[in-house]
């Protein structure tokens, strides 16, 4: 089969991240192959086990079968005793309902296994995005780990992608601590730009290669009359940061809308959220087939030459 190679990116989608599994599988079976790739939060781990050698069928096992659910530690054990209100306890102290620890732990064990552990294991193939709420600006990781006196390419792969992911108020932020002394909270990149296509293609550039995006169709007002608890209205306000009018201006460069997968995030009338945690294996199998079947539709009619005289007359 013949092998093209391309670049891609992949937005923050959440619990819906396994949909960007199935668009790889068809995209691997098209002969594609990846070159550089960027992403946010769930894109982010993505795009790290792609980087890492992870084919889709490898993902999809490993996926498939974990949960944010399975992210929830908080806590001490007595805090954890007294259910909900030790949540709110460790949320006044650690800034977030839940430590991502376990989460790290997962991710860095997966990376490992394929000889992964920080940024010089993988080049310069890696970008992801987080949002320093200190300074209120994104990072671009490894990159900016420099100005925090970092060697970008000693830092630990899973460490970025746990900043990347870690959804505020839900998740503890990750501290960084800047060369006079001063702490950065960090917190997922979805919060300031959740759709990084700029990452790898800003429009300048000439391309020899075709940039992809992928991700999720938004379905604004799906939650409408729905009742809220805290945790569902603190979940909710995540969503509106993310996905409302503002997670929808981050594709600037021309052309962009054309070379983007957009997979489907309903399921069976149901909208998933990027906060659906604890989704079934079912709903988790129709999300992954909804990527297949949207990668199917776009590749039938795509055609990189035709894209290029559309949108990069001069390069």
């Amino acid at each position: 089969m013949t092998k093209h190679i391309c670049d891609a990116v992949f937005e923050g989608g959440g619990v819906r991240g396994i949909g960007f599994v199935g668009a790889i599988k068809k995209f691997e079976e098209a002969g594609y192959r990846f070159r550089h790739v960027a992403g946010s939060s769930a894109g982010a781990i993505v795009a790290s086990l792609i980087v890492a050698g992870y084919t889709a069928d490898e993902m999809y096992e490993e996926l498939a079968k974990i949960s944010f659910e399975d992210f929830k530690t908080s806590g001490s054990v007595w805090q954890k005793a007294i259910g909900p209100i030790g949540l709110l306890i460790n949320a006044n102290k650690n800034f977030g309902l839940h430590s991502t620890k376990q989460f790290e732990d997962w991710i860095e064990k997966l990376l490992s296994k394929k000889g992964v552990h920080t940024f010089a294991d993988i080049g310069d193939r890696l970008k992801v995005t987080a949002s320093d709420i200190t300074d209120e600006r994104i990072l671009v990781l490894p990159d900016d780990l420099a100005k925090f006196g970092i060697d970008p390419k000693t830092f630990s792969v899973a460490t970025a992608v746990r900043m990347s992911m870690s959804i505020p108020v839900y998740y503890e932020p990750y501290e960084l601590l800047d060369p006079n002394g001063n702490v950065h909270y960090i917190v997922d990149g979805g919060l300031m730009s959740n759709y990084p296509i700029w990452l790898l293609d800003t429009g300048a550039r000439r391309m020899d290669i075709p940039v992809f995006g992928f991700r999720f169709r938004h379905y604004p007002g799906a939650n409408k009359g729905k009742k809220n608890n805290l945790i569902a209205y603190i979940k909710q306000v995540i969503n509106t940061i993310v996905e409302g009018p503002g997670g929808m201006t981050d594709a600037l460069v021309h052309g962009d809308t054309a070379r983007t997968v957009v997979i489907d995030s309903k399921v069976d009338d149901h909208v998933v959220a990027i906060t659906d945690f604890g989704i079934s294996p079912e709903t988790i199998n129709a999300l992954h087939e909804n990527g297949k079947i949207a990668t199917t539709e776009f590749l039938e009619t795509w055609d990189f030459k035709k894209w290029k005289k559309n949108y990069r007359k001069k390069n």
